[in-house]
């Protein structure tokens, strides 16, 4: 959904210096972090799980622009007069995880553990 959005006003996706909730995406990312840390037997899987909101791809995509407060200063930068074709391709993407009751997206997961 934000890279939808992204696509519309360009600019940095994130704030530089705001916390990255995609710092850890890129496989042995966290590994590494722990390793430095002093962890060995460190251990990564990236799982992907269900994610599913039960109700129409307007009220998810109202959800995730209220609780988004990594992405609040890109969607500040939207001007008013993109807003509605932002939220018509918005809708278009999300709509094809959509079964007309709930829509299945899935999360990807980094587990990680280890031994100090």
């Amino acid at each position: 959904m934000m890279g939808v959005v992204h696509r519309y006003v360009g600019g940095p996706l994130l704030e530089a210096g705001e916390p990255n909730p995609f710092r850890f995406a890129d496989p042995g990312s966290l590994s590494a972090v722990m390793q430095s840390a002093g962890f060995h037997d460190v251990m990564e899987e990236t799982k992907t799980i269900p994610w599913s909101w039960p109700g129409p791809v307007e009220e998810v995509w109202e959800y995730a622009q209220s609780v988004s407060v990594p992405f609040r200063p890109m969607l500040e930068r939207v001007p008013a007069d993109q807003w509605p074709a932002i939220h018509a391709d918005v809708h278009k993407a999300v709509r094809q995880y959509s079964d007309g009751e709930k829509i299945a997206f899935g999360a990807s997961v980094v587990f990680a553990s280890g031994k100090k």
